[in-house]
């Protein structure tokens, strides 16, 4: 099953896809503006922005 966007996750998400979520997050490369999660790839997040810009 496909994951939605961290930046939408719900307690009971991240309880449910902890595995997943440990491999998106693991050496994160974006960060999102609007809520400050971190993800490996941008489609992860809503508001992406690499880590390299800051």
């Amino acid at each position: 099953m496909k994951i939605k966007k961290l930046c939408s996750l719900k307690k009971d998400d991240i309880e449910n896809y902890a595995k997943k979520i440990v491999k998106i997050v693991s050496k994160p490369k974006f960060i999102c503006e609007k809520c400050a999660r971190v993800a490996k790839d941008e489609k992860h997040l809503c508001h992406p922005t690499s880590l390299k810009k800051l």
